[in-house]
């Protein structure tokens, strides 16, 4: 497998294996505005048809807030963008599933699904191994995450 996209100059993320990430958010489909289930095999028959990219930022609370739902197509052609754009497929948000006063050893995706769709079907191809992230999280699982430990803390703490 190889990495399509070039390091980014003074990047302040992670660099994480989406084999690894996979363990944790196994699903292969993906759903936003209420437009139905979008999986691996809608993106690659979307692709063949020649959907547009969608360049629009979607979804940031800050700089990007919905304003009003979007179609299936916008969203599948949202992931293509980013197929189509490997390297900006970073600052994925991730973060820690919590319960009560314990963090859990669960990653979930706080921002950046568009783009984790587009790295998961891009890892299917076997044209990318790791992504960019910015995550704030429990230690052990970050370093599992990124491939340096093979294990990590299994209970909550």
């Amino acid at each position: 497998m190889h990495d399509d996209f070039e390091p980014l100059e003074e990047y302040n993320g992670d660099i994480i294996r989406i084999d690894r990430l996979i363990e944790f958010l196994p699903t292969e489909h993906w759903s936003w505005d209420e437009t139905g289930k979008i999986c691996l095999d809608n993106i690659s028959i979307a692709i063949h048809e020649v959907v547009s990219e969608i360049p629009d930022p979607y979804g940031d609370t800050w700089e990007h807030p919905v304003l009003e739902q979007k179609s299936r197509e916008w969203h599948i052609g949202r992931i293509i963008y980013f197929i189509n754009h490997p390297i900006e497929i970073r600052d994925i948000e991730i973060d820690n599933e919590c319960s009560g006063n314990f963090i859990l050893p669960q990653p979930v995706i706080v921002d950046g699904w568009h783009r984790y769709a587009a790295a998961r079907w891009l890892y299917d191809q076997g044209k990318l191994s790791k992504i960019h992230c910015r995550y704030g999280g429990r230690k052990d699982i970050l370093l599992y995450l990124k491939g340096e430990t093979d294990g990590f803390l299994e209970e909550a703490i």
